[in-house]
């Protein structure tokens, strides 16, 4: 089912459009802090940085244009971007040029990324995938204001944007954790729980950090749902880096992370099949910061599991946008590894003759 089925016949989609751009553009200005995280500087404009390296989006590019996760989601109308070129795609503003530039070029670079990750490397990646996040409450914080005072929609506004200041505040001290491990060169901090240079280009690129609720037996990890200001979520990382004629697949998590202990014995004593089967599943799952080649576009906008998986939230349907009759989604089953495509297979692989780059 599409998001936007139950939209009145004859709403003006346009005007939608571009209401919803202006809320958002309002939010995201007034997001935008007054220094730069990284090196503490005041800044009057912020870098547009990539949340996946330019790198590994221009590979899976067809005329230099990429998916985004809004078509997997199932909004097929106009509302949002469903598609947009490799320089707009993934962008946020929130650290300055210099620190753009300088603190991630381990990462970013294309012969460091396909040997054995450093700590460096993953603190760095750690750090981008942090301050996403961190950007994305910052505007979700600011966009609540502007819908409240747009429609009311909010019976409290002020106790959202309670939990939404306590994510920013987590945000940022993971942010200066991973940061401090990069500047200072710190070793043995990190698990890698599973790293591959897979012999082919996959048709996906996406680096994401995720609070993972549950294992891959179902054991509970993070508790989700206790928004206790002592509880600390625990975050694992993911990225699917393709390059010109093989992919990177990595997942890790920092050691003090100890909830993932379990999975990572999970994962040692599965297949790469089945690994890399998982890996694919939690990116539909858990993450909207994902890239696709048009090679699989009529696969995602066709797959039915695909839309409801993405439109999970940690197991409930329609992002846990419950109705007031099934506060709990009794009798919904929740999507399964198996039950959709493994894009990260090689089966799904970009051939040479496939991919047409260059910027439109």
């Amino acid at each position: 089912m599409s998001l936007f089925d139950n939209i009145p016949e004859g709403t003006d989609i346009i005007e939608v459009r571009k209401k919803v751009n202006k809320m958002l553009s309002e939010a995201r200005k007034k997001a935008k802090p007054p220094k730069c995280i990284l090196c503490g500087k005041e800044q009057s404009s912020f870098c547009n940085s990539h949340s996946v390296p330019q790198m590994c989006l221009r590979p899976i590019a067809d005329r230099g244009k990429v998916l985004h996760a809004s078509l997997a989601m199932g909004f097929d109308i106009g509302v949002v971007d469903l598609d947009g070129g490799v320089n707009k795609s993934g962008t946020f503003n929130y650290i300055c040029r210099e620190c753009d530039a300088k603190f991630f070029q381990d990462y970013e670079n294309p012969d460091n990324i396909i040997q054995p990750p450093t700590d460096k490397i993953l603190a760095e990646i750690a750090v981008k995938n942090m301050l996403l996040q961190l950007n994305k409450r910052a505007n979700e914080q600011e966009l609540i204001q502007v819908v409240q005072r747009e429609f009311g929609t909010y019976e409290n506004p002020d106790e959202l944007s309670k939990i939404k200041n306590l994510d920013q505040k987590e945000y940022k001290e993971e942010v200066l954790f991973h940061q401090d491990i990069a500047k200072n060169n710190k070793a043995g901090g990190y698990q890698i729980l599973f790293w591959k240079v897979l012999p082919y280009k996959v048709p996906i690129a996406t680096q994401s950090a995720i609070v993972l609720p549950y294992d891959m037996e179902g054991n509970i990890l993070n508790e989700i749902y206790n928004f206790d200001e002592s509880v600390r979520m625990q975050y694992m990382h993911i990225a699917v880096f393709p390059l010109e004629d093989e992919s990177v697949v990595l997942a890790f998590y920092h050691k003090r992370d100890k909830l993932y202990r379990q999975l990572r014995h999970q994962i040692n004593s599965s297949s790469q099949e089945k690994v890399l089967q998982y890996i694919n599943y939690l990116i539909f799952e858990h993450t909207e910061n994902v890239y696709f080649s048009k090679k699989i576009e009529e696969e995602i906008k066709n797959n039915k599991m695909i839309e409801k998986l993405s439109q999970e939230a940690n197991g409930l349907p329609r992002f846990g946008h419950l109705s007031a009759d099934n506060m709990f989604g009794i009798g919904y089953k929740a999507v399964k590894p198996e039950d959709i495509p493994n894009f990260l297979d090689e089966s799904w692989a970009i051939k040479e003759e496939e991919s047409t780059d260059g910027e439109e």
